[in-house]
């Protein structure tokens, strides 16, 4: 059977990057078979699993300027960026092989001098993983190493969009296996939605997506013969909420660097801004020349903050919300439009008088656009807050923790942050309410996910 081929295109030039074969039907076949016949990497102790992992680290510092350039070649992504991102990865696998041999030790969860009642978290065995376009480094092994750590072996396929990105990562693993990672432990393949949804249907124990909402929904649909497990992390419409007592020069740099951030294409980004009526003039003149300070080019130019939308389609889409709020009567105080006829350029704008009956404040919009709406009351913003099919994140600014934190469980999002907008961190709960996924990742919960978990019953 004839297979794909994938073309990537350099989103600041518009010119072809590279061409890339699709894996073919047998391909998956033979790698889903191979990961469920050897276990050997599960039957190894966490202690040795650790070391091996940790190797890693190494690997990425040795090979950071080449990861960070194919990321700004391929997906537009400027090289400080790049490296910034590499950087967190680190840290955070460092955290994984600190944390999970106690996240998945055996717990005692109930014993007198009759009986004792253990819970032993085992590998589930093949897990496929398929992750985003928009931080193909971080996203991609931030789901990959906790299953792996856990003993599973597993099945990777990166996003179409960002394939030239996904070998530099499949390299780092083929010399992990040079220092003890067994050979089908880790097993990539490439393609788009049509070979996911053939590793979706294979005989595998779980699939774990970040993506969008249709991405979601179809990974639900496609596992359901198989009754797989699956965890889903879906992105958001995420909101902040500045209070009247709030640091106004800090929080309008903060939201403007979240809504920015990657060009807008970050899950966790502000994308609508509810601000008190008291100081909601002050704020918008803090994010307007908090946006115009930002520089949009070229991203291998080291100065460059803010680089081409990754793929065409994103800026598209964007532009389809800057049009729609525009009819319906916003205002446009900087930015939003193509800074070059070339490249999926567009400068960071900032937007005011907006509502609910526009797309930009409803669908998420990842794009490096911050609309900003006016409050009176603290009730009223929490009802905008949590009028979204969307919950994956929200802040809230101001000087009264106590309040801030009492609005902060009112508010409907998997993680809501005070004084700060921005990553998940290593060991907390990372997943959304409603439409923006299903399960949890990065902490005890999340990491549980990824094994059988037994229940050992002794009577004495």
């Amino acid at each position: 059977m004839s297979v794909g081929k994938l073309v990537s295109i350099n989103p600041s030039t518009e010119e072809i990057f590279g061409e890339i074969e699709e894996s073919s039907d047998f391909e998956i076949i033979e790698k889903v078979d191979r990961a469920k016949k050897f276990r050997e990497w599960g039957s190894r102790n966490f202690a040795e699993r650790v070391d091996v992992v940790r190797e890693l680290i190494d690997l990425l510092e040795n090979r950071k300027e080449s990861i960070a350039r194919t990321m700004a070649f391929e997906i537009g992504k400027p090289l400080k960026t790049g490296r910034h991102e590499i950087e967190i990865i680190k840290k955070r696998i460092n955290d994984y092989c600190n944390m999970i041999p106690e996240f998945i030790a055996d717990e005692v969860l109930f014993e007198d001098e009759n009986e004792k009642n253990i819970a032993v978290f085992e590998p589930l065995g093949t897990i496929v993983v398929i992750s985003p376009w928009n931080a193909p480094v971080f996203v991609s092994l931030a789901m990959i190493i906790p299953p792996l750590l856990c003993g599973n072996n597993m099945i990777w396929k990166p996003s179409e969009y960002a394939s030239f990105t996904g070998l530099k990562i499949s390299e780092l693993f083929s010399e992990l296996k040079k220092r003890g990672l067994p050979e089908h432990a880790f097993q990539m393949i490439i393609g788009g939605k049509g070979i996911g949804r053939k590793l979706v249907e294979s005989d595998i124990n779980m699939v774990a997506l970040t993506g969008s909402i249709r991405a979601g929904k179809e990974v639900v649909k496609f596992s359901a013969d198989k009754l797989h497990k699956f965890v889903l992390e879906l992105g958001g419409k995420d909101a902040a909420i500045i209070l009247e007592d709030a640091n106004i020069d800090r929080s309008a740099r903060e939201i403007v660097k979240s809504s920015t951030m990657y060009t807008g294409q970050v899950c966790f980004g502000v994308e609508r801004v509810y601000c008190h009526a008291d100081v909601f003039a002050e704020f918008v003149v803090s994010c307007v020349e908090e946006t115009k300070r930002l520089k949009i080019g070229n991203p291998f130019d080291e100065e460059t903050d803010i680089g081409p939308f990754s793929v065409q389609f994103q800026m598209e889409h964007v532009q389809e919300h800057l049009r729609d709020a525009l009819e319906k009567g916003a205002t446009l105080l900087c930015g939003g439009e193509r800074t070059s006829n070339n490249g999926y350029f567009i400068a960071p704008g900032v937007l005011i008088d907006v509502n609910h009956g526009m797309k930009i404040m409803q669908e998420e919009t990842f794009g490096p656009i911050t609309p900003i709406m006016r409050f009176s009351d603290i009730n009223e913003a929490i009802r905008l807050v949590n009028d979204s099919y969307y919950g994956l994140t929200a802040s809230i600014w101001t000087s009264n923790l106590k309040r801030g934190e009492e609005i902060a469980r009112k508010i409907e999002a998997g993680t809501v942050e005070i004084n700060r907008h921005g990553m998940s961190k290593a060991g907390c709960p990372w997943g959304g309410y409603k439409n923006s996924g299903i399960g949890r990742i990065y902490s005890k919960e999340g990491v549980r996910e990824f094994c059988n978990i037994k229940h050992v019953w002794v009577v004495k």
